[in-house]
């Protein structure tokens, strides 16, 4: 796994969509942002409106219940519970390769995580904190 570089200034995230062909967009109450996964991820700031997105079957974060994240896909495989605790264990199947990931929350309210629709990047998300990875070097 491969930590990639992407911040977000933002006070409160509510989520973002599964990443898919390589785009994902992150949303908190106010913004929309589109992310274009490269090694040096591009953000751009879109005039959307950020709470259609949370309608989205594609949407993990803030209020969703459903199996939306994308927990096996291609050769990768993830799997965390999520206890409201200080940090998330994330295990991780990619490409032969077992580990694990912790993810500092500093919330508690939500977490979530997904594979792309390749499996090639993993996304975590919290109300305070996003990170991105690639799952191949």
């Amino acid at each position: 796994m491969k930590k990639l570089d992407l911040y977000i200034r933002s006070e409160r995230l509510i989520g973002c969509t599964v990443p898919s062909n390589g785009i994902f967009f992150v949303c908190d109450h106010d913004e929309v942002w589109k992310v274009t996964i490269s090694d040096l991820p591009q953000i751009e700031l879109i005039d959307d409106e950020p709470y259609p997105f949370a309608e989205r079957d594609d949407f993990i974060g803030w209020g969703s219940t459903s199996e939306r994240p994308l927990k096996r896909a291609g050769e990768s495989e993830i799997e965390y519970k999520f206890k409201g605790r200080d940090y998330v264990d994330l295990k991780f199947r990619v490409h032969g390769q077992k580990g694990q990931l912790r993810f500092t929350t500093f919330s508690g309210d939500w977490f979530s995580a997904s594979l792309s629709d390749d499996g090639r990047h993993l996304v975590m998300i919290e109300p305070y904190l996003i990170e991105l990875f690639a799952t191949v070097e």
